[in-house]
């Protein structure tokens, strides 16, 4: 009985140096990235007059302040004639309640189908085929404004993703489809807000207008803009890009895909009364019939998917 309860006794004192080994499983790299992301940040669709009142300082303290392209107002708010037929994101971070960044998608014009980027600079497109308003009919729309404030765009530099050690391991194993230590979380999440917001509206083309190094760097991490004309000088260099929403969540590197399909998942209520709240803009997109049961809108993310019909 003695030796019985020895060793027992013995047992139990190892069970702390194995239970955590037990008990804490290791966290892939897609985990690691939600678990991160999501623990300090919170996604938010402009809905309401308040909401809207965040992003448009945002904008206006990047693009105003910041980067001096556009001339500082009075209300201390960034807002132009788009914004009449825009949906604005914005990111908002948990500890301060700051908002981390923000960006919108512009709808046709109802008169003629043009988005921004055709009315300033239609003779910058390869094709006439390629204007945005020679394919309404198929659902089109812009992306636009994104903006991060300084303070959150050296945060996004400097935090720690992953743990060094981690980090490290991954490295040696050579498993690693993008830079991790240079990852630009913040606007990636934005992006992929406006691509659910595309996926929500059905749209199958959505432009933008972005410096080429910005493109280039986006496609180290499965992000495809493809040029649809030249390069212009707008406030610095910019070259006209298209992309197909579906096929952007299809090209998302590996890593990314548990985080694209988070952020769609989360932003489904928001985007539900965005649509009941929105006016039914005639960009020849039937909101009215999108079947919000198909499989665009279940777990997008998972594997190839296929436009609903």
């Amino acid at each position: 009985m003695r030796a019985l309860k020895s060793s027992v006794t013995e047992k139990m004192k190892r069970i702390p140096s194995f239970l955590p080994r037990v008990l804490l499983k290791e966290t892939s790299l897609d985990e690691e990235i939600v678990r991160f992301f999501f623990s300090r940040y919170q996604l938010v669709v402009a809905n309401d007059d308040d909401e809207k009142e965040v992003s448009f300082k945002t904008r206006h303290k990047v693009y105003c302040e910041e980067m001096k392209f556009e001339q500082t107002t009075a209300s201390s708010l960034e807002i132009d004639q788009y914004d009449d037929r825009a949906i604005n994101c914005y990111i908002k971070h948990l500890p301060t309640g700051e908002c981390a960044g923000t960006i919108r998608l512009v709808l046709p014009k109802e008169e003629d189908g043009s988005l921004p980027l055709e009315e300033k600079f239609s003779d910058a497109f390869s094709s006439s085929s390629l204007l945005p308003s020679s394919l309404t009919s198929e659902g089109v729309c812009e992306i636009s404004r994104l903006a991060v404030p300084r303070e959150f765009r050296v945060r996004q530099f400097k935090s720690k993703v992953f743990p060094r050690k981690k980090l490290n391991k991954i490295k040696q194993s050579k498993n690693l489809d993008f830079n991790l230590e240079h990852f630009p979380y913040l606007s990636i999440a934005l992006y992929l807000m406006a691509t659910s917001v595309c996926l929500h509206l059905n749209m199958s083309h959505a432009y933008v207008l972005m410096e080429p190094k910005l493109a280039r760097r986006m496609r180290a991490f499965g992000i495809h803009f493809n040029e649809v004309g030249e390069a212009i000088s707008f406030k610095g260099k910019r070259v006209p890009y298209r992309l197909s929403p579906l096929d952007f969540v299809n090209d998302l590197s590996k890593t990314l895909k548990r985080f694209q399909r988070e952020v769609h998942d989360t932003m489904q209520p928001s985007l539900q009364k965005m649509s009941l709240g929105m006016s039914m803009l005639d960009n020849k997109v039937d909101y009215a019939n999108i079947d919000y049961n198909s499989a665009v809108f279940q777990r997008v993310g998972d594997s190839k998917v296929s436009r609903a019909a």
